[in-house]
């Protein structure tokens, strides 16, 4: 199965300030209605952090989307469809998936390994963020959400367009027999990496998706983008944050 892939996806915002974050650089020319991106270690979003706050502040200044919607994430399947009311930071019930069609909401996931993946259907303009680590994928939160865009905006599977972001690796992420045997893979006799991403992406091929409407980012959080990304593995306790959403009155 084939997929697009993005070699790298472009720094935006101030090297003075540290506020930088990564963007998908096709999808930032073709829909200015879109915010999207992956967050750097300019802001700790990890919610033990004392700064969160203020990154979530910074993030929605930044997108000038005026709420913001989290929640804790539990490694699941629950996915959520958010109208939020009003500005500010939503903490909604535990979720590992949000899905809006809200103008001025950002829908954002913390990750540190794990996959943020981004879901558009621009007919609607209809977007969705998920959080997938192993057990998620296990769960089958990137069909949830892709069934749930279905049902609650029309959003046919094969009009949609994935971006995996920055996650940890194949060559880093070296997993037990059971991770395998859990995302459906064949079952090594002992530890071997796997690809998070890849299989990800094999699931939304199967659920409908395009295989070139899927793109991936090249980063790796615990190798090629150590220096700028938080990496679970690599003993880092900060989360970066993957963010989705509409820009506020916008034609």
């Amino acid at each position: 199965m084939k997929i697009r892939s993005i070699l790298e996806e472009e720094r935006a915002g101030s090297e003075r300030s540290r506020a930088e974050m990564l963007v998908h650089p096709e999808w930032e020319a073709e829909w200015p209605w879109l915010v999207q991106g992956t967050t750097t270690r300019a802001h700790d979003f990890a919610l033990d952090s004392p700064a969160v706050l203020e990154a979530w502040s910074w993030l929605s200044a930044t997108t000038g989307c005026s709420a913001a919607v989290h929640a804790r994430q539990p490694h699941g399947a629950a996915v959520g469809v958010r109208t939020p009311d009003g500005p500010g930071l939503h903490v909604v019930a535990d979720a590992d998936g949000h899905l809006s069609r809200a103008a001025g909401a950002v829908l954002g996931v913390t990750t540190a390994d794990c996959v943020p993946v981004t879901l558009v259907h621009p007919e609607s303009r209809a977007v969705g963020m998920v959080h997938a680590g192993w057990r998620g994928a296990a769960a089958r939160i990137l069909e949830a959400a892709i069934d749930t865009l279905g049902d609650a905006f029309g959003a046919s599977a094969d009009e949609l367009h994935l971006h995996f972001g920055p996650s940890i690796c194949y060559d880093c992420y070296e997993v037990g027999p059971e991770v395998h045997a859990a995302l459906g893979l064949p079952e090594p006799s002992r530890p071997a990496p796997v690809d998070l991403a890849g299989a990800l992406a094999d699931r939304a091929v199967g659920a409908g998706v395009h295989g070139d409407a899927i793109t991936r980012s090249a980063w790796c959080t615990r190798c090629t983008g150590r220096e700028i990304l938080y990496s679970h593995r690599g003993g880092d306790t900060g989360r970066q944050v993957g963010f989705v959403g509409l820009r506020p009155a916008f034609p």
